[in-house]
């Protein structure tokens, strides 16, 4: 699964190589650091049933369905992610 980032101008592309581990081919290093940090963080949320709520906690790197997810949510932050394999996505942001 990969991704290609833009932010008015191709930025690069993300893909997910497994459990831990995001590729990133993006040219600029700032960018990239920002990229890896980015994909490399946790995000929380509640689960459970009405009454039993908790909270989990998943790091974006973690699995396909994690990394998806993460990579849309870069629409909060204006850049716009395509799918490699199917048309422009685009979130809330």
């Amino acid at each position: 699964m990969r991704y290609a980032i833009y932010n008015g101008e191709y930025v690069g592309t993300v893909g997910w190589a497994g459990p831990g581990h995001v590729t990133l081919d993006v040219d600029d290093d700032d960018e990239r650091r920002w990229f890896a940090a980015y994909f490399e963080a946790e995000d929380s949320f509640l689960s459970g049933s009405v009454g039993c709520e908790e909270i989990s906690v998943e790091r974006r790197d973690s699995s396909p369905a994690a990394f998806t997810r993460a990579a849309r949510a870069l629409a909060a932050y204006s850049y716009r992610v395509r799918d490699e394999a199917g048309p422009p996505e685009r979130g809330a942001g």
